[in-house]
């Protein structure tokens, strides 16, 4: 259960990072040039376009493969588990018919 809630959490996280992404290019836009807008106010804004929320965005892209690697490293444990776990099952129910044998046998 908890296994199937990660693979759902990753799949939408998945989704909403290619459309964060996808708003990279946007950040940028307009390109500003001497014929579009220049002067001190220009200076300030593209500064602020590519210092301040650039800068931000990279931030949240990096966090995001953290949580992205997180959460893999957290669904590789508990497939690890869920293998242990059912190889244990096995092993315990092989025992107990072999035990079935015995007892019929004696």
């Amino acid at each position: 259960m908890q296994l199937q809630r990660l693979k759902n959490c990753y799949s939408q996280l998945q989704g909403m990072k290619q459309e964060f992404s996808s708003y990279r290019m946007s950040l940028k836009s307009p390109e500003l040039s001497a014929f579009t807008w220049h002067g001190s106010l220009a200076t300030k804004f593209e500064y602020i376009r590519n210092e301040g929320m650039f800068h931000y965005y990279q931030d949240i892209e990096f966090q995001l493969i953290n949580i992205f690697s997180t959460i893999d490293s957290k669904m590789q444990f508990l497939h690890s588990e869920i293998t242990s776990i059912k190889q244990t099952i096995a092993l315990l129910e092989l025992q107990l018919a072999e035990e079935k044998v015995l007892k019929k046998h004696n």
